[in-house]
């Protein structure tokens, strides 16, 4: 039972230790705990372009080499990764580097939230630059991770939520973009931009999907954010998102008002990416209704924020499709042929584009489906493991159980055994006791009946002494006293009787003594056997002399006579 209880001790105790561990991995105090982490990850000095960042970052990674703070070291490779990105505005070597240092430092030290962060900012880095092959393992990964971790503990979890959503809508999953926006609401301060940017996408998710309801439902939601915080750029934002609702609907005045509320607000608060999408999707509208020289003034204030970049490629082909439409309704025909040339050549390096993006969806479908299938191998493996080992565990504990009543039933059956012995052990020590007193009992009226011989032996002695001197008077007196004492002298103690009670009490002490000495001698007699009990209990000549009735000469001729008969003298008593 000690044993059984000191095998439980040891396992609470690792338990324990373990989550300890854990604890400790994932709780930290000070400059480590997530708010902290939060606090460095937005700080702007990291932000900048410059070398004042990069000496910047060199102090936050003294500063915690000092600390000795593996958390904060990783929250540095991922700032270090970001800076430069943003120097050299591209995928690189340097990033590569910080990203793949901080993910084995977030493994070593088996903090799971640190690595979820890793996980997703790798991956939007590489989505960034439409990488898309290479985002794709560390998105997969990140998605399985983030169902175990948790939240609280994950900096910035909101945040990067919505980095992760942003590629799950690229790609066409946009229920799944929207269940994990949803699920990383909670954790977003109300009324942020990052609040109004989450609940806006969901509405844009829902429009992909031609969910209007849906969408308009995020949308209100998002602008009733946004109005509640004066957050005008947002405002502005959610209007034009409501306009392509509008449009849709088949209102097109609604929508023309919105939009320009939109372009107005973005330039004001210099969002110049939304401006220029903004002025476009105006421009069209306004040339559905006929006002083709305001669409024209906004298609020319848009191509002020356009760039030689890929990212504009979609809006460069839609201004030139626009252009050829204005051309054409104003009758330019050289102009609608130069814009409609530039068009297709836009339009085929966006429908390449769209391929190819059509290839990374496709093979990130693909890979999804790989990586499910392998979590399912695991998984099913897992589960198999586990129940082999459950099988093996309750096949160990019945043959343990089975051994062990065995074990019971046989130590059982031995402790009756020795209880049975031990009683009958008691019996025969009981009967031989009680075999004993009886023995010597008799033994001891045997002393007492020589004791009285002797008396009597003294009495007729004297007896006989004083007949003789009557005698002397009177012949015939003293010749019948003589022999009536001589008579009595020869009377034996051992009479039949007495023999016959003292045999049956001599077999029980010492059984079948007389028995085997018949048995080896047969020509032993009833007296000789007298004789070997007498010798067994050690008595004197005199003593046997006594019991039997004989003299001392007739014992020594007696056990002369047993001699002869046994035939070997060593085998006497």
């Amino acid at each position: 039972m000690s044993r059984y209880l000191c095998v439980i001790v040891f396992m609470l105790c690792h338990v324990i230790a373990h989550a300890q561990h854990k604890s400790l991995s994932n709780k930290s105090s000070g400059v480590d705990n997530p708010s902290s982490l939060e606090s460095i990850l937005l700080d702007q000095k990291f932000r900048s372009n410059d070398t004042s960042a990069a000496i910047e970052l060199n102090k936050l990674l003294q500063t915690a080499k000092t600390k000795e703070s593996p958390q904060l070291e990783i929250i540095h490779d991922l700032l270090a990764a970001d800076y430069y990105s943003r120097v050299n505005d591209r995928v690189n070597s340097r990033s590569d580097l910080y990203y793949k240092k901080a993910l084995s430092s977030a493994k070593r030290i088996q903090n799971d939230e640190l690595r979820l962060i890793v996980l997703i900012r790798q991956g939007y880095y590489y989505f960034v630059y439409r990488e898309l092959q290479m985002a794709i393992p560390y998105f997969l990964q990140a998605g399985e991770l983030i169902e175990q971790v948790d939240y609280t503990l994950v900096p910035l979890f909101g945040r990067h939520i919505h980095q992760i959503s942003s590629f799950y809508g690229y790609i066409g999953n946009y229920p799944g973009a929207i269940k994990l926006l949803q699920g990383g609401l909670p954790y977003c301060k109300d009324g942020t931009a990052l609040h109004i940017s989450m609940v806006n996408s969901m509405g844009v998710y829902s429009e992909k999907q031609q969910l209007l309801g849906q969408a308009v439902v995020h949308f209100q939601r998002a602008l009733g954010i946004a109005q509640r915080n004066q957050d005008s750029l947002w405002m502005g934002i959610i209007f034009g998102n409501l306009a392509t609702i509008e449009e849709h609907k088949g209102n097109p005045i609604k929508a023309i008002r919105l939009l320009k509320e939109n372009v107005r607000l973005s330039v004001k608060y210099n969002e110049h990416i939304d401006a220029m999408r903004s002025m476009v999707k105006l421009a069209d509208v306004l040339i559905d209704v006929g006002e083709w020289k305001e669409a024209e003034v906004y298609l020319s204030r848009s191509e002020v924020y356009v760039k030689s970049k890929p990212f504009f490629l979609p809006i460069k082909t839609h201004i030139a499709k626009l252009r050829s439409e204005i051309a054409n309704i104003k009758g330019h025909q050289t102009d609608e042929l130069q814009y409609l040339k530039e068009y297709v050549r836009f339009d085929d390096s966006l429908r390449t584009t769209e391929r190819y993006d059509e290839l990374q969806r496709a093979y990130w479908q693909w890979q999804s489906d790989e990586f499910q299938r392998s979590i399912t191998a695991s998984e099913e493996e897992r589960k198999t493991t586990i129940l082999l080992e459950l099988t093996f565990g309750l096949l160990l504990t019945s043959v343990l159980f089975i051994i062990i009543l065995l074990l019971n039933r046989s130590k059982n059956k031995l402790k009756i055994k020795s209880t049975t012995l031990e009683k009958e052990q008691l019996a025969y020590a009981l009967e031989r006791k009680v075999l004993n007193k009886e023995l010597e009992t008799i033994t001891n009226s045997w002393k007492e009946a020589e004791e009285k011989s002797q008396e009597n032996t003294t009495l007729i002695a004297g007896l006989q002494n004083d007949l003789e001197k009557l005698g002397q008077e009177n012949n015939t007196i003293k010749v019948r006293s003589v022999e009536v004492l001589d008579e009595l002298l020869k009377e034996p103690i051992m009479t039949d009787d007495r023999w016959t009670k003292f045999k049956l009490t001599f077999d029980q002490v010492f059984p079948d003594y007389l028995k085997k000495k018949k048995l080896k001698y047969p020509r032993l007699t009833e007296g000789d056997l007298r004789l070997l009990a007498l010798i067994k209990l050690k008595y004197s000549n005199m003593g046997m002399s006594t019991l039997l009735g004989i003299s001392m000469d007739g014992v020594k001729k007696g056990k002369q006579r047993l001699k002869k008969k046994m035939e070997e003298s060593n085998d006497l008593p």
